[in-house]
């Protein structure tokens, strides 16, 4: 047993244990992460590590999953805790109905309301390709609002039988199909078969088979015949016998064909049957008479004339002429004896008042309208009684509809008042309109009976004006009258443009592509800043609204045809030369005349000049130094002249003579 505070997989914080069943405990727990009250399965342990049952267990919350219906258990959650495995389920505020029908039988109008709800949360399972297998009065909840709810899918299954054990029967003896019980395949009218001995016991207190054993039990199921139910309830009328017979065929091809035709038969025997509060009316007017001492029934009050007030005597017949013999006539002699009972009636009417104690009496409080468990603590704070019964009705699910003793009644103390709760209007399976044009979705739902909204939703596959979907859902069991949301298309939804400016191409265009979107026109457009490729614009601009497959255009950057001239001057001629075809010019060589023997082979001046934009390809022409002439120094030499001096003088040039 798991202790209460228990924090169950880290979310589910046990609060007290609900009770046991063959394989889990359930425990009332506070879902930790939403807030909520919900119901804990946990199966045992030493069913813990047995595949069969662990695959059961998970079962049950794959098939329940998948059901959301107001007549069936919904399921939160499952997962693994502590070496075991458990369910996190609706929690139903509630008895069982096995604990309401050991109180004693239902009244024939009562039982086969609920019944009708468990046929309902059947044939929402069945649609779905689910036959539960176990449908008892243990597996069904009645909750403050008096709504059956299904519950425990443990061995339900979509589809043929499978999980019979060897010496074993899946299920309970007493509520088993007699295919069942000998391991045949398990079908729809399996389930009617269990649900026809659920309505067997609210009807008559007891099940129709009875043994010391499962096996004992299960052999009656094939072979012996029930007693008709109206032999252990008079009250029960003989059509209703045969449709409780019908649905214990042990052919189930004798039985209802679904439970569409289950339900049929017993909406047309409600129609006969008197209400919960007809019958209450009856029993109470029947105690009055039998127990004049007690005090006055409401339902006899309500009825009795008022004790105050003129005598309402009947208008005198016409005057009867008197025998011959003076005798009056024969009609006149009827007429004293009458008036001689109504005078002998009336003076027993006051005997009897005079001779009642004195009971309390109290006034009926007006509870229409208000809940269930509302209605009920007014009426006991009024010291009095309530009954309760259900009936499909436009109100409000669970809101009382009518009551008697009406309000402002006096009653004794302690009377009973009965009430009638609303279980909501008749409901029938969702109409799938999906694909259709708005016009005919609307009047196909409004020709099912319900009242259809228009809501616009975007959709990639459906196109505009057709219906996606509606809330709820098709085949899903609905209220007759309600309002259902048809989602209706509006198209592909508007995608938000991104922002691939500076991307390159690839990476633009995927971006794009991500988005819903797709790449436009591409225009080309020479960038001195960015590389070749990277996108420079966009448009639409980035933020801006598509619907999805819109095209984007994009600007993309390409190699300029223009460079800046380089600069060459003081380079040699190679140098240069290999400078501009490097930037994509083409080198002219001038001569330019060099001042100084250093400056000859140097580029001594270019045009265009250096930093200038130039398209690629176009001459830039060099000036190379050339030295305008070439300078030399020649040594002058003198030639010695022979004269006949008139006087030896040696000359300073040339050198003395020997």
């Amino acid at each position: 047993m798991i202790e209460p505070d228990t924090l169950i997989d880290g979310r589910y914080r046990v609060l007290s244990r609900l009770g046991s069943g063959g394989m889990a405990d359930v425990y009332l727990a506070q879902d930790q992460l939403l807030g909520r009250e919900v119901a804990v399965k946990v199966l045992h342990h030493h069913f813990a590590e047995d595949q069969e049952f662990v695959e059961r267990f998970r079962r049950e919350a794959s098939s329940a999953a998948g059901l959301s219906h107001p007549n069936i258990v919904g399921i939160f959650d499952r997962g693994e805790w502590n070496g075991t495995y458990y369910i996190a389920m609706e929690y139903v505020a509630g008895r069982s109905l096995k604990t309401i029908v050991r109180e004693g039988a239902l009244d024939p109008y009562t039982a086969t309301g609920i019944v009708m709800q468990i046929l309902r949360a059947a044939r929402f399972a069945h649609r779905r390709g689910v036959i539960h297998r176990d449908l008892k009065p243990h597996n069904v909840l009645l909750d403050e609002e008096g709504r059956a709810r299904v519950t425990d899918f443990g061995i339900a299954r979509a589809g043929a039988s499978d999980m019979t054990m060897t010496g074993s029967i899946m299920g309970t003896a007493q509520y088993l199909s007699p295919e069942q019980a000998q391991g045949h395949s398990v079908t729809e009218p399996s389930d009617l078969y269990s649900i026809g001995v659920i309505l067997y016991e609210l009807l008559t207190g007891v099940v129709p088979f009875e043994g010391e054993t499962a096996v004992a039990i299960a052999f009656k199921q094939v072979s012996a015949e029930p007693r008709p139910p109206s032999e252990l309830n008079p009250a029960i009328p003989a059509s209703l016998d045969a449709v409780v017979m019908r649905a214990l065929a042990k052919d189930p091809a004798s039985r209802f064909a679904d439970a569409d035709q289950f339900i049929a038969a017993l909406e047309a025997e409600q129609a006969r049957l008197p209400t919960h509060a007809a019958l209450a009316q009856a029993a109470g007017a029947a105690a009055g008479a039998a127990a004049p001492t007690r005090a006055v029934p409401a339902a006899v009050l309500e009825t009795a004339p008022p004790a105050t007030g003129p005598l309402r005597i009947a208008p005198a017949a016409a005057p009867q002429q008197p025998l011959a013999d003076g005798r009056p006539g024969r009609a006149a002699r009827i007429a004293l004896w009458a008036l001689g009972a109504v005078l002998l009636a009336g003076a027993i009417a006051v005997a009897v008042i005079l001779l009642i104690p004195n009971t309390p009496s109290v006034f009926v409080p007006d509870v229409r309208g208000q809940s269930e468990q509302a209605a009920g603590n007014t009426l006991r704070d009024a010291h009095l009684i309530p009954v309760t019964s259900l009936e499909v009705s436009s109100v409000q699910t669970g809101l009382v509809i009518s009551q008697l003793p009406s309000p402002g009644s006096t009653v004794a103390k302690g009377s009973k008042v009965s009430i009638v709760i609303s279980e909501g209007p008749r409901s029938a399976p969702m109409t799938s309109v999906t694909g259709l044009t708005t016009a005919a979705a609307k009047a196909k739902l409004i020709a099912a009976g319900f009242k259809p909204v228009v809501k616009t939703q975007s959709s990639a596959t459906v196109p505009a004006g057709r219906v996606i979907a509606t809330e709820p859902a098709a085949e899903t069991e609905t209220h007759l009258g309600a309002h259902v949301t048809l989602l209706v298309s509006s198209g592909p939804a508007p995608v938000k443009v991104p922002d691939v400016v500076g991307e390159t191409l690839a990476a633009a265009e995927a971006t794009l592509k991500s988005n819903g979107l797709a790449v436009g026109a591409v225009t080309r457009r020479s960038s001195s800043t960015e590389p070749a490729g990277t996108v420079l614009s966009q448009s639409p601009a980035n933020g801006s609204l598509l619907h999805e497959g819109g095209k984007v255009a994009l600007t993309v950057a390409q190699a300029s045809k223009e460079a800046t001239v380089p600069n060459v001057v003081g380079q040699s001629e190679a140098l240069a030369a290999a400078a501009l075809g490097e930037a994509g010019f083409k080198p002219k060589t001038v001569t330019a005349t060099a001042t100084v023997p250093a400056q000859e082979g140097e580029v001594l001046a270019q045009a265009p000049s250096a930093g200038t934009r130039a398209r690629k390809g176009s001459v830039v022409t060099i000036g190379v130094g050339v030295l305008s002439s070439t300078t030399t120094t020649t040594p002058t030499t003198t030639t010695p002249t022979t004269t006949t001096p008139t006087s030896t003088t040696p000359s300073s040039s040339s050198p003395a003579a020997p």
